[in-house]
């Protein structure tokens, strides 16, 4: 993760300064971003969550007391955002993106062994889907944006032990949903018990 912003510039670009606005911007923008596409998981939901938290807070930057992180303000507003979409339908997002290309993966690695990782990935991202919001939110805050429990419980606002519990509980969801998926999805060439080859 990179350095903290200052609140030094949060306070400058609260008192009107146009530098600082720029700079608040440029220094968080592509978190923010990448936390908006990983919980929407569509580019357009993405774009517009983050012109709206933007919006949101230089409305109320005069407002803004230094408590944490301000990335940490930032993905509050972006997560409740998405959330509230989420309430109002719930969006269904493309695995492909997720999955590592054929360029990434080692050359000593065979093909099947790609092929198992991307068949796993999709997995996990399917049963992903498939949880709550909330805790959705809490598992990709978690693993995919990597903060910490106090920054998750503050950004989705709840207890440090709710978030643990739904946490606890939405591994093993993702964990029995993948496994299920990937019992009923045989790897392509491969005999499923039962059937003919």
């Amino acid at each position: 993760m990179a350095d903290a912003v200052s609140w030094n510039i949060v306070r400058a670009a609260a008192s009107g300064d146009g530098q600082a606005r720029r700079r608040l911007v440029e220094e968080t923008l592509d978190g923010i971003w990448t936390l908006a596409m990983r919980l929407s998981r569509q580019k357009e939901l993405a774009d517009e969550v983050v012109q709206e938290t933007y919006a949101r807070v230089f409305a109320n930057l005069e407002t803004l007391r230094p408590d944490g992180r301000f990335e940490g303000y930032l993905a509050r507003i972006a997560t409740n955002l998405v959330l509230e979409r989420w309430r109002r339908r719930r969006p269904v997002g493309e695995l492909s993106d997720a999955m590592p290309s054929p360029d990434s993966v080692e050359p000593w690695r065979t093909v099947a062994d790609a092929e198992d990782d991307q068949r796993r990935l999709a997995a996990i991202w399917a049963a992903t889907e498939k949880l709550e919001p909330q805790p959705r939110a809490a598992m990709l805050l978690y693993y995919a944006q990597g903060e910490s429990y106090d920054e998750i419980a503050r950004i989705l606002d709840v207890s440090a032990g709710t978030l643990k519990t739904w946490l606890h509980r939405a591994r093993i969801e993702v964990r029995r949903g993948a496994e299920a998926l990937l019992r009923g999805q045989p790897a392509i060439g491969r005999v499923v018990r039962g059937e003919a080859s």
